[in-house]
C-alpha cells in the first residue's frame, strides 16, 4: 500500500482463497494524493495483514494504476486486474492482469487483456467451469473520448468476455446491455450455479446531466436498474430484466466513470440487488430479490431501520451470502448526525432471502466525516468528496468480515482515508433469535493505524475470528470500480 500522508484509501474488495480459507486478499483504490492501486494479504483469516506489491512496474504507456479487482481460481492463484491511466486527463489506456501462484509473494508481469477507453471493469471466476475456472470480465466501453467528468454521446455499451486459460486469451466481446437503453452505467457482476452469469447496470434514461457530467441540480426524473442474465456461462445474454424502474436519484453523480453500482449476489435460483434510493424523501438502502434467476422481482425491502423520511442518508450497500444461506448486508449510515455528514457503518442480515431483516447493528466505534476525501474537477463534482464506490463483505456460517473507508484518524481539510474492518460473530441460536454477538474490531489498513491496532488486539487476546468458508456471495462481487 502507498502510505503517503494524506493517501485516500477506499473502495475495498475482500476475497478468500478457496484452497486455504485463512488466506485473504484485500484490494483497494488510492485516490489521493494521486491515483494508485493497493493490495493487502492475510494468512490468518484477517487478524494480521501485510502489504503486497502486485504491480512493481507499470506497463509501457501507463502512468498510473487504478480500479483494482481480485479473484481466486480453483488452484488458489490470485488474479489482480487493474486499469492503466495515462496523461493529465487520466485516460484509460488499457486493462491489465497479473497473477500470483505463491499467495502474494511474487506476481507475473502484467499482460494487457483489454484496450483503451474501458471503464468499470469487473472480474469473477466461475469455479465450476474447467480445472481452473472460467474467468469472466464485464466493462463499459466508451466509443469516443469522454469529455471532462462524463461520457460522450451514446452508445457506450456494457460488454462481456471470458477466458478458459487463465486470462491468456478471451472470447470475442459481446454486448450485455440492451441496445434500446442508451445511457447505461455502473456495471456489476455476480455468478450463480449452473453457469448463470448476472450483470446489473443502471439506465439513466434522459438524465444527460449526470451521464455527461454537466452542471445543474439533482435529476428530478427516475432511473432504472436492470439485470442481464446468461444461462450458458457467458456465451450470450438475454434481454435485460427490470429490477426497478422508479429509482429516485439521491444527489448528483459525482463522477459517472466511478458511479457506485448496485450490490448483486446470487445463490441457487435466487439473485438479489441492493442500491441507494431517494423515493422516501431521503437516501435509503433498498433491496429486491428474484426467486427465478432474474425473470421476476419481488417487492422492495428497506434495509435501514431508522425513521422513514427523517432526512438521514444511508448509502453504498454491500451484500453477501454465507454458506448456510444467510444474507448479510452493510452500508454507510448518518442517522446519528443531525447535520447528515458523519458516517457510521451498520450491519443487518436476513435468514429468509430478503423477506425480513434483523435489527441494524452499528459496527464502528467512531464516526467518519464524509467531507474528508478527494475533490474532483468538473461541474457535476462541485462541492462533493470522493468516499469510494464500494464497501467489502465476506460471509461464513459464523459471521461476517466487513471493511470500509474511514476518516477517524484524519484532519479536516485533508484527503486522508484509511480502511478499517471488523468481525461480527453469529451462532445458530443468535441467528434464529434475530441477534448477533458483539462486534469485534479486527484490522485497520492505512497510515499509522495498522500496527498499533493489531498490537492492541494481540495484547488483549480476544476477538479471534472464525474464518472457515469466507465468501462474498457465490462467485460474485456486485461492486463498483
Amino acid at each position: 500500500m502507498n502510505l503517503q500522508i494524506g493517501a485516500a484509501n477506499n473502495s475495498p474488495r475482500l476475497l478468500g482463497d478457496p484452497t486455504h480459507p485463512d488466506f485473504l486478499a484485500l484490494a483497494n483504490r488510492i485516490d489521493a494524493p494521486d491515483f494508485s492501486c493497493a493490495l493487502q494479504i492475510s494468512g490468518d483469516g484477517g487478524r494480521g495483514w501485510q502489504t503486497a506489491n502486485p504491480v512493481r512496474a507499470l506497463p509501457p504507456g501507463a502512468d498510473k494504476c487504478y480500479g483494482p479487482e481480485i479473484a481466486f481460481d480453483n488452484k488458489g492463484v490470485l488474479y489482480y486486474l487493474f486499469i492503466g491511466l495515462e496523461g493529465r486527463g487520466n485516460q484509460p489506456m488499457g486493462v491489465f492482469l497479473t497473477k500470483s501462484a505463491d499467495r502474494g509473494r511474487t506476481f507475473s508481469t502484467p499482460s494487457r487483456v483489454l484496450g483503451s477507453l474501458n471503464f468499470g471493469v469487473r472480474m469473477a471466476i466461475d469455479p465450476s467451469h474447467g480445472s481452473d475456472g472460467r474467468l469472466h470480465l464485464v466493462w463499459l466501453n466508451a466509443t469516443s473520448d469522454p469529455p471532462l467528468g462524463g461520457f460522450g454521446p451514446p452508445p457506450n455499451p456494457i460488454l462481456a468476455a471470458y477466458s478458459d486459460d487463465g486470462g491468456q486469451t478471451f472470447s470475442e466481446p459481446i454486448q450485455v446491455s440492451d441496445s434500446t437503453r442508451q445511457r447505461v452505467v455502473a456495471p456489476a457482476l455476480t455468478l450463480g450455479p449452473n453457469g448463470h452469469v448476472y450483470v446489473a447496470y443502471y439506465d439513466l434514461h434522459d438524465d444527460i446531466r449526470d451521464y455527461a457530467g454537466l452542471e445543474g441540480p439533482t435529476w428530478d426524473g427516475t432511473w432504472s436498474l436492470v439485470v442481464a442474465t446468461s444461462s450458458n456461462s457467458g456465451a450470450d445474454f438475454g434481454r435485460s430484466g427490470i429490477v426497478d424502474d422508479a429509482i429516485v436519484p439521491t444527489g448528483r453523480v459525482m463522477l459517472v466513470f466511478t458511479m457506485p453500482p448496485a450490490a448483486l449476489v446470487a445463490d441457487k435460483d435466487r439473485v438479489c440487488a441492493a442500491w441507494s434510493d431517494g423515493r422516501n424523501g431521503d437516501s435509503d438502502v433498498v433491496l429486491r430479490c428474484s426467486p427465478d434467476r432474474g425473470e421476476t422481482w419481488q417487492g422492495l425491502r428497506r434495509l435501514n431501520d431508522d425513521g422513514l423520511g427523517n432526512g438521514s442518508s444511508q448509502y453504498l450497500p454491500q451484500v453477501a451470502i454465507s454458506p448456510t444461506g444467510r444474507m448479510d448486508a452493510v452500508f454507510y449510515d448518518r442517522r446519528a448526525d443531525p447535520e447528515n455528514f458523519r458516517n457510521d457503518v451498520y450491519y443487518t442480515y436476513s435468514t429468509d432471502w430478503g423477506e425480513s431483516f434483523a435489527k441494524n447493528v452499528r459496527l464502528n466505534r467512531f464516526p467518519s466525516d464524509s467531507r474528508i476525501g478527494p475533490e474532483y474537477a468538473g461541474p457535476a463534482a462541485a462541492g462533493q468528496y470522493e468516499f469510494g464506490s464500494r464497501m467489502a463483505l465476506l460471509s461464513n456460517g459464523d459471521g461476517v468480515l466487513a471493511s470500509w473507508a474511514d476518516t477517524r484518524n484524519s484532519r479536516a481539510g485533508t484527503t486522508s482515508q484509511d480502511l478499517f474492518a471488523t468481525v461480527v460473530h453469529h451462532s445458530s441460536s443468535d441467528t434464529q433469535a434475530g441477534n448477533v454477538l458483539p462486534v469485534v474490531p479486527v484490522i485497520a489498513v492505512g497510515l499509522c493505524v495498522l500496527l498499533p491496532l493489531a498490537a492492541a488486539l494481540g495484547a488483549a487476546g480476544r476477538g479471534e475470528p472464525r474464518t472457515r468458508g469466507w465468501q462474498s456471495g457465490l462467485g460474485g462481487d456486485g461492486m463498483g470500480p
